[in-house]
């Protein structure tokens, strides 16, 4: 009897109770909980929020798992704001139109298999940082980075007008899957710093992914278009911005597999299917180098204009035609490892 007592006394001094049942308040529970202990929530809906959180220590947050324990937050409001620091571990959070069901505003949030569903966004990030793995989001964006910085993997996302879009944040996705049809693309990048790698986007609608700005390393990534090619434009699409991929995968592309304007562009180890209007098309001064590059499917296999430059080595071109450049315009395509090859633009003997 004595040692039964001396357990229980333990368990409620180690915030090991019994979790908050489902339908109790969840505003009572987070008033109460001592600082540095964990609110725990048992299976089912709970009703409210978590709201803003910025306490000395933090907050920790744990459920029987995501979809077993529910947050359901009321209209109007967003399912929890982490202004420091917040743990959330095995739940999901559900909020209304025009809501996030986390947002991140200068503090630091970390995730264990959570589901957080939003009309406005799953997740919004405006300085501070989230990391997590085991993450499921979805809403207008499922996650949208405005600035801060965001660490994922494992990760499964889908949004109507973006799965993931990062403005001008620190952006770090690893073994995600991203979902569309969206109406921007599935991933959105418009400045700051972006590394993929091991990324699946599929049947992502306009562009899989759309570089508008910054800095995008992508390793691993595969881009594959709707089964009807014409709903998809470029699998990858680079305005004004660096891009570096790898051992990358681009199918069912319905305009080009990559297409860039004034930017710089590095592909090593991509095999790529030309739609549309071909496989690789450069314009605006672009600054391109080619390694180990595989063009099938529909031709021209590169296209140059506009002063564009493309520095090629290995890379093949199974298409007809295989190139087509704008010598004109002073784009200059060099053939490099080839030296019986016909250079493009060079003068005729």
């Amino acid at each position: 009897m004595i040692s039964a007592f001396l357990g229980a006394a333990l368990a409620l001094s180690l915030g090991a109770g019994p979790p908050l049942a489902a339908g109790g308040s969840l505003a009572e529970a987070l008033a109460q909980l001592p600082p540095g202990e964990t609110l725990r929530l048992g299976p089912g809906e709970h009703r409210g929020s978590l709201g803003r959180l910025d306490r000395p220590g933090g907050v920790r947050v744990e459920g029987a798992g995501a979809g077993l324990t529910v947050i359901l937050v009321p209209p109007g409001e967003d399912g929890a704001v982490a202004l420091g620091e917040l743990w959330l571990t095995g739940l999901s959070i559900v909020a209304g139109p025009n809501r996030s069901a986390l947002k991140v505003l200068g503090g630091a949030a970390v995730l264990e298999d959570v589901a957080l569903l939003g009309g406005a966004a799953g997740a919004f990030v405006d300085g501070g940082t989230l990391t997590g793995h085991g993450l499921v989001l979805q809403g207008e964006y499922g996650l949208l980075l405005a600035r801060g910085e965001a660490r994922l993997r494992d990760l499964a996302a889908r949004g109507q007008a973006a799965g993931v879009a990062s403005m001008h944040g620190a952006l770090d996705l690893t073994r995600a899957a991203v979902t569309g049809p969206s109406r921007e693309a599935a991933v959105s990048v418009a400045g700051g710093t972006a590394r993929l790698s091991q990324v699946v986007l599929r049947d992502p609608g306009p562009t899989g992914l759309a570089i508008s700005g910054g800095d995008v390393e992508a390793r691993d990534l595969s881009v594959a278009g709707a089964r009807e090619p014409r709903e998809l434009g470029a699998c990858v699409l680079v305005r004004r911005a660096t891009l570096r991929l790898s051992a990358s995968e681009l199918t069912r592309c319905g305009g080009a597999a990559v297409e860039a304007s004034r930017a710089r562009v590095s592909l090593d180890g991509v095999d790529a299917a030309g739609g549309e209007v071909g496989c690789l098309a450069f314009t605006d001064h672009s600054t391109v180098d080619l390694a180990a590059t595989l063009c099938t499917r529909r031709g021209p296999g590169l296209v140059a204009m506009e002063g564009s430059t493309v520095k090629a080595f290995g890379a093949r071109f199974w298409t007809d035609p295989a190139l087509w450049v704008d010598c004109g315009s002073g784009a200059r395509v060099a053939l490099l490892g080839e030296p019986a090859a016909r250079q493009p633009c060079a003068p005729r003997r």
